[in-house]
């Protein structure tokens, strides 16, 4: 069975809702890319890939409008480019 972006957006968008913890979402996100890593939708590795950063500590962090913004544009089917400045908190120590 394939992982969308869709399921990864709504389960996102799910735990940024509740606010939940940023280094506990990175650490779901590496989880959840570890179990469905074989059944992934083109390009959702990257982008979990470059979620699952979040749980190295704050400076990797995103804001939680930004995460509903990545969950909003995944349910809805567009292509997403963490880099892009759209994904980005101001502060972003990557960007």
């Amino acid at each position: 069975m394939m992982y969308t972006k869709a399921d990864f957006g709504r389960e996102l968008k799910e735990l940024a809702l509740q606010k939940q913890n940023i280094i506990e979402i990175g650490i779901w996100v590496h989880s959840t890319y570890l179990k469905y890593c074989e059944h992934l939708e083109s390009g959702l590795r990257k982008i979990m890939l470059g979620l699952n950063t979040m749980e190295l500590g704050p400076e990797f962090a995103r804001s939680y409008e930004i995460l509903n913004k990545i969950a909003d544009d995944l349910i809805a089917g567009k292509e997403i480019d963490l880099n892009a400045t759209e994904y980005r908190d101001k502060n972003d120590i990557l960007g």
